[in-house]
């Protein structure tokens, strides 16, 4: 690239990174999409409609931590009165949808299916319940997350920041290569079920609401009383951050890219089969 271009865009470079992050996560969850139905594809021409839970299964080890996330929550809050009452780690059943008036609808698009369930008691009415609840809903995102970071680490003996600053090796020299077998594969499926379910996100919007008006709030005073000035230094700090999460999407795309093509291989060879 020419040299004056690079020097031109330099100061929008912060932006760009920041910028990167969502762009970066939108694809990412258009190719994991787009994964899902060739898997989808591949299982219906194998198996018939029981091939369309192929998905499913091979998200097994994402579903076990995404339900073992809720409950590990709930257990730390155990002195303030939460209690587990049952667990299903890993249970395809589809879930009843209902209308305004309570009635059961049936529809013909894909049918919402349960793959797991926590169910737990929790005291009525009192300010922790909300808290509870809330960090209960979003657990599995922070359980995914730490996860990730987790077989990272395994995968190629380096952590995910030292990577980025050290991304001349793949694998840390002397690291066992064979751990490039499974770990993608877990990586794949835990990241592909740590985002919170529809219903988890109606638990945490009681917490999630609060702490966004809070955080307003605050940001709000700091700015009035000069203690938070947004300026160059700012904006290169943010953006240091973003380029941690930038290289973190890029590996996950790598991932769906790399299982995307291996999925059109047996699409191909299924279809002319």
């Amino acid at each position: 690239m020419d040299r004056s271009l690079l020097t031109q865009m330099q100061p929008y470079e912060p932006w760009l990174f920041i910028a990167g992050v969502f762009g970066l996560f939108t694809i990412l969850r258009l190719t994991r999409k787009f994964l899902r139905q060739r898997v989808d594809e591949i299982g219906y021409r194998l198996f018939r409609e029981r091939g369309l839970l192929i998905w499913f299964w091979l998200n097994a080890p994402g579903v076990m931590l995404h339900e073992l996330s809720h409950a590990f929550v709930v257990l730390l809050l155990h002195p303030f009165g939460f209690r587990i009452t049952s667990i299903a780690i890993f249970r395809i059943k589809p879930v009843v949808q209902r209308g305004p008036n309570r009635r059961v609808m049936k529809s013909s698009i894909r049918q919402s299916l349960q793959l797991g369930e926590v169910q737990y008691t929790r005291p009525q009415g009192r300010f922790i319940t909300y808290i509870g609840d809330g960090l209960s809903a979003i657990a599995p995102l922070f359980g995914g997350i730490a996860m990730f970071l987790l077989l990272y680490w395994v995968a190629t003996g380096y952590t995910l920041w030292n990577a980025f600053s050290n991304n001349q090796h793949i694998l840390r020299p002397g690291w066992p290569w064979w751990t490039l077998i499974f770990a993608p594969y877990l990586i794949l499926t835990v990241t592909s079920e740590l985002w919170p379910s529809r219903q988890d996100w109606r638990g945490a919007r009681w917490l999630l609401g609060g702490l966004l008006f809070l955080a307003i709030v605050i940001l709000t005073l700091l700015w009035f009383t000069k203690v938070l000035v947004f300026n160059t230094t700012s904006l290169h700090n943010i953006a240091a951050v973003a380029t941690y999460i930038d290289f973190a999407l890029l590996v996950l795309l790598a991932l769906d890219v790399a299982f995307l093509l291996i999925a059109e291989v047996i699409v191909r060879i299924v279809r002319h089969g």
